[in-house]
């Protein structure tokens, strides 16, 4: 039996008997949900993309809630108890870090750099460190410090597969939840949503919707079929 647990911005939650399936909507959005439009088939491209890169992740000692593809646009996962965060790799200045901190965006920083977010429309995802967490009772500190090194370490490993097409990844922003013996594993989802992705200069994320500078689904099916294309190396 299938039971329906939430509906989110971007997904539909439902639990199977001792599975979760993940249903990707066509939704997207920015601004903490102010802009917002549906186009079609972007479920369907960010489910796939998702799929095979936390494949690719499990694959490489990198543990997530990923467990089987079910086309065109479910993935069936391992509940997890989700902390209420965002946790951001980056590798370059962009975004919001450029607004908090100034610099080029595009520009170099010297090492990935780890960023906590509460997940928190309302109060525009505030920035926290790991005392805050703590603090909060959101995630103690040992868990914390566990998901900086997976998260630091999924980056390397995806930055290295997209670089072997010429594509950078400039920063990734991912969501973690423990699982029935309290791990913490790596969920959500990995997509154009989650991550910045160039080349030479060219956008292929959301950025595109963010910015109004074209179809940002052209862009992601170019991402889908370079995580095709990638896969089967």
């Amino acid at each position: 039996m299938v039971i329906l647990k939430y509906e989110g911005k971007t997904k539909v939650v439902k639990r199977e008997g001792g599975f979760v399936l993940l249903e990707f909507k066509d939704d997207i959005t920015a601004g903490d949900g102010l802009k917002h439009d549906v186009m079609e088939n972007k479920g369907v491209y960010c489910a796939e993309i998702t799929a095979i890169l936390m494949k690719y992740l499990n694959e490489n000692s990198v543990r997530t809630h990923f467990l089987e593809y079910i086309p065109p646009r479910t993935l069936k996962v391992i509940p997890l108890k989700m902390f209420p965060l965002e946790v951001v790799v980056r590798f370059k200045k962009a975004g919001s870090f450029v607004k908090r901190y100034g610099g080029t965006e595009g520009e170099d920083l010297e090492k990935p750099l780890v960023e906590f977010f509460l997940k928190d429309d309302a109060r525009h995802d505030p920035m926290v460190c790991v005392d805050h967490l703590e603090l909060l009772g959101i995630a103690e500190k040992k868990q914390a410090e566990e998901m900086k090194e997976i998260s630091v370490k999924a980056s390397e490993l995806l930055k290295s597969l997209f670089a072997k097409s010429g594509f950078e990844l400039w920063d990734i922003k991912y969501e973690f939840g423990l699982d029935s013996e309290g791990r913490v594993i790596l969920g959500d989802e990995i997509s154009p949503d989650t991550f910045r992705l160039r080349k030479r200069g060219e956008i292929f994320d959301k950025d595109v919707y963010r910015r109004d500078l074209g179809d940002p689904m052209e862009k992601y099916r170019e991402v889908l079929e370079l995580c095709r294309s990638l896969s089967s190396l």
